[in-house]
């Protein structure tokens, strides 16, 4: 997606980014500080990266983060 978007410093940026909410998750949950990252793989409906043909719906992508959020056991969800 990096390739088809020009954007090849995306995937460096998107893997110091999850290595940084490992780190943070680890080092604050003592804290009671709960840390978790939603990566949605592709467009999303409605937004301006949507040209028609996008797969995911913002609504899910809010349910994934609240799932993650309530459950607080995982770090990491995708949506691919």
């Amino acid at each position: 997606m990096a390739v088809q978007y020009g954007a090849m410093g995306l995937s460096v940026a998107n893997a110091a980014k999850d290595k940084l909410v490992g780190l943070l998750s680890k080092k604050l949950e003592s804290d009671g500080i709960y840390v978790g990252q939603v990566t949605v793989m592709g467009t999303v409906k409605g937004t301006a990266f949507d040209q028609g043909n996008s797969t995911h719906e913002g609504r899910t992508i809010g349910e994934r983060f609240w799932t993650l959020y309530q459950a607080r056991t995982d770090v990491r969800a995708d949506i691919s």
